[in-house]
């Protein structure tokens, strides 16, 4: 242990102390009204220390404010004083003396009558010889690290000036971290982890599942938009009328082909088929196909509700499944928290009927083996009996304080239980509306039959009577010149819409392959999204492991301390957790405690702080009339006394002195 002392304090011209001399004991009280000086002594310690007063402002620092030199009643700086600080400090029963003078340097230059303030120094001594400044911050730093050193000597430094992040780091340097596989041995639902943390950290993991369920909602949210383009690029085409119609374009073609040929055949064929009226009844089969293609219109309009309506199905489906297993996981783990509770409450219960039982020979002298009067026998016991009620009742708000953590946490948990059963029940009602409106569409389509009404088309009705005409008064011979143009025109029409349908027919195959890329894309969305449950599983367990090491962590560290407990984590309102460092006096925070508790509070933290680092400081309590009794401390006491003298006055165990 490195224990170091004050022994001896000389200020002169500091802070508007001219000239004051402070011995030190175990424990020193300095009385004094508010403006004293009280705090200026604590000021000059660290400044002779570390060129800093104690809430580390630097001298002539504009925005710290802090000034060493002394002021006139009208608060006008007095030139040329010497300000200087002497202190005996005993380390590990040897004894230093440091001093350190903060002087003005001016110069007179050429030319002029007066000198001009040109800047100060700083002079350092140690043991009365010079030394460079160097020279002395090192024999400083080789006695104790300046930040120990104010967490250490201060109690409230650590919980209000420390940023959270270092009371945080300070607090895991004191019982180190705990190791990966130490948490999942803890927790047994926690070995699915093993594979996936691979020899790296929580954090990483969580990180690393963060950016791949990004990647992936990134591309689950760009398949609607491709398979609507599919669904749009598809053609409406009634392929089988096209079939049908094809066989017989081509045997008309044919035809009229062999008739060119052999001219002998024109008026055969014109005279037994009178095809004169060729063009009119090609019109009537035009009006057929536009009628079928129109009554197949319906049917489409269904396939196209259907793949909407699978497509929620898929997405409905996942969330189901992600809810299912979340809330499996949530039942988990308050059938956990709640065996936790119950194991505390019989822990409290054990503990709540201890009594205290002294043994007979602690009231014996070791020396001698006389027994001891009655009366330092009772103040004995009572002794005993105080630090056992004190000891009894740390431990128990200990566990109301654990207890309660894990209540809010189960309380949390049943909150987010309540809305994923909520939200599951809305997703299977909608599930079973989809599933019935599936099953309908599907009915509707096998059912489907395209009604062609022709009677009720007048131009239709119009044409056929045209044929029925022209077919009647088709009894004459026609020149034969006439009736090959005639032909040759007809084949011609015949070949263009034979030269479309094909084109039309080979949009077929484009169709079926972007109805296989519309399955292909729904299936990698019910696979993307089956990878986001599997993920967002990962994350909860990641959660899970980190609630797990808090606890862990919490009692490890909360078993460092005699009246303080540590909050490191904080539970967000959708059950995760976030990193944090607060000590809690009996489950109060330490910005919310009195003055008092905040003392005691600090001094627990400055006993393991110094137990941890094997080193003993100066410990200045200001405020120290607030308190009636304080913790034990082996670290030297330097009370700082709100009184009504009005000027300091110096007392010690060994008695009081002006």
């Amino acid at each position: 242990m490195n224990a170091i002392k004050l022994k001896k304090l000389t200020l002169k011209n500091f802070k508007g102390i001219k000239d004051l001399s402070l011995d030190f004991d175990k424990t020193t009280n300095i009385y004094g009204d508010n403006g004293t000086g009280k705090t200026t002594i604590f000021d000059a310690f660290t400044w002779l220390l570390f060129d800093k007063d104690s809430q580390d402002r630097i001298v002539g620092d504009k925005e710290s404010n802090f000034q060493i030199k002394t002021y006139d009643s009208t608060g006008t700086i007095l030139h040329g004083l010497e300000h200087s600080v002497t202190g005996c400090i005993n380390v590990n029963g040897k004894d230093l003396v440091f001093s350190k003078t903060y002087k003005e340097k001016w110069t007179k230059k050429k030319g002029e009558a007066d000198r001009q303030l040109t800047g100060h120094e700083t002079l350092y001594y140690i043991n009365e010889v010079p030394s460079k400044q160097s020279e002395y911050k090192a024999k400083i730093n080789g006695i104790i690290d300046e930040s120990l050193f104010k967490l250490i000597s201060n109690p409230t430094y650590f919980s209000m000036n420390l940023k959270w992040q270092d009371r945080r780091k300070t607090i895991l340097d004191i019982i180190g971290d705990i190791d990966c596989n130490d948490v999942i041995d803890y927790n047994s639902e926690l070995k699915p982890l093993i594979s996936a943390l691979n020899d790296t950290d929580i954090d990483t993991l969580k990180k690393s599942i963060a950016a791949r369920k990004r990647k992936l909602n990134d591309d689950i949210k760009s398949l609607p938009f491709r398979i609507d383009e599919c669904n749009n690029s598809i053609v409406d085409i009634n392929f089988d009328l096209l079939q049908n119609r094809k066989p017989i374009i081509v045997s008309s073609i044919k035809s009229l082909e062999e008739q060119l040929i052999d001219k002998s055949k024109i008026n055969d064929e014109y005279l037994n088929e009178k095809d004169k009226v060729y063009e009119l009844k090609d019109k009537l089969r035009s009006i057929e196909y536009e009628a079928k293609s129109a009554a197949q219109l319906p049917i489409k309009k269904l396939y196209e509700e259907l793949s909407i309506c699978e497509r929620e199905i898929s997405k409905n489906e996942s969330m189901v499944s992600r809810l299912t297993n979340n809330i499996q996981i949530m039942n988990t783990d308050i059938v956990s928290i709640d065996k936790q509770l119950q194991e505390l409450r019989d822990k409290w219960g054990v503990i709540n009927k201890k009594t205290l039982i002294i043994p007979e020979d602690e009231f014996i002298c070791p020396t001698c083996r006389r027994p001891f009067e009655a009366a330092d026998i009772e103040a004995k016991k009572q002794e005993f009996q105080e630090n056992f009620n004190q000891s009894k009742a740390k431990k128990l708000a200990d566990i109301n304080s654990i207890g309660k953590a894990k209540k809010s946490k189960m309380e949390d948990i049943k909150m987010e239980l309540d809305k994923s059963n909520q939200d599951l029940e809305i997703y299977n009602s909608k599930l079973a509306e989809l599933y019935n409106k599936k099953a309908d569409l599907q009915g509707k389509i096998n059912n489907f039959t395209p009604e062609v009404n022709l009677e009720a088309n007048e131009e239709y009705q119009r044409i056929e009577s045209q044929v029925t005409e022209l077919e009647a008064k088709l009894a004459e011979p026609i020149d034969s010149n006439s009736l090959v143009e005639d032909i040759r025109a007809r084949k011609s029409n015949l070949e263009r819409e034979l030269e479309k349908i094909n084109h039309d027919l080979g949009l077929k195959e484009q169709n079926e392959k972007l109805k296989a890329r519309i399955a292909e894309l729904t299936g990698q969305e019910k696979k993307l999204a089956q990878q986001i449950a599997e993920l967002e599983g990962q994350d909860f367990l990641c959660d899970k492991f980190i609630k797990t090491k808090v606890e862990l962590l919490e009692s490890s560290i909360n078993s460092k301390f005699k009246y303080v407990s540590f909050k490191l984590f904080n539970t967000l309102v959708n059950g995760a957790v976030e990193e944090c460092c607060e000590a809690l006096i009996n489950g109060v925070p330490f910005s919310n405690a009195n003055k008092a508790s905040q003392i005691n509070a600090g001094l627990d933290i400055i006993n393991a702080l110094c137990n941890h680092y094997k080193v003993e400081a100066p410990i200045f309590i200001d405020n120290r009339e607030s308190i009636n009794e304080i913790l034990n401390c082996d670290s030297q006491i330097i009370n700082l006394v709100v009184s009504q003298d009005k000027k300091l006055r110096i007392s010690s165990i060994e008695g009081e002195v002006a």
